[in-house]
Formats: C-alpha cells, structure tokens, sequence
C-alpha cells in the first residue's frame, strides 16, 4: 500500500509536536499499540528532523510524514530523515513540484483557489 493510500484509510492522524527527539520512539510506539500506525510530526521544533530520523528507524510500522513544512529545504530535509509524506500549511509550487518528482505524497493545505495560486 502506498503512503497515499494509508493516509487516506487512515481513521485519524496525529499532528504531533515534539520538544525533545527522546521523546519520538515512545510517543509512536504508543500511538502503534492504540491501533494508530500513521503520524505527522511538526517542523515546527528544533526536535523535528532527529524526530523523523528516530521514528523511521526504530518503528517501522509506522508511517512518519513531516508537517508545516514551507520550504524546499525542509521538505527535502523531511525526506532524507525518513518523512514519507509532507502536509503544507499552503500551497508551495516548489515544495509539490519536487514531491511529485520524487513520488512523495504531498498534502498542501489549501481550500479555495486563491489560495492554491
């Protein structure tokens, strides 16, 4: 099943920020035991890319995406951590360009036309 895919049979997923990388592994390993087996860690901490990293590698049953990710350089920095989809809070055409280059799936944050412009 692609990440598309479980993103979309997805029941919920989590937007989880983290403070402290120490704290990824437990956090999805519990998500993993309630039957949760997608997450979505912020870019908005410093912990953020150590996060990822932790998570794709010590959980891999658990399909980590990075979120709030505006630029290119956090987007490919998600990627190389082990992010397997990327949420934007709108719509980049440099971020979804390179997603769609790189069959990363790609989910910007965007409702009405004006904003996807």
């Amino acid at each position: 099943m692609t990440a598309l895919e479980r993103l979309y049979n997805a029941a919920v997923v989590p937007v989880v920020v983290l403070d402290d990388a120490a704290d990824a592994v437990p956090t999805a390993k519990a998500l993993l035991a309630g039957g949760v087996d997608v997450m979505e860690i912020t870019f908005r901490t410093a912990a953020a890319a150590d996060s990822i990293t932790a998570v794709a590698k010590e959980c891999p049953d658990m399909l980590v995406g990075a979120g709030t990710v505006i630029t290119l350089e956090q987007c490919k920095k998600a990627v190389a951590c082990g992010a397997k989809f990327i949420v934007s809070p709108g719509y980049s055409e440099e971020v979804v360009s390179w997603c769609v280059e790189n069959n990363v799936a790609i989910t910007p944050g965007c409702v009405t036309p004006t904003e996807i412009m």
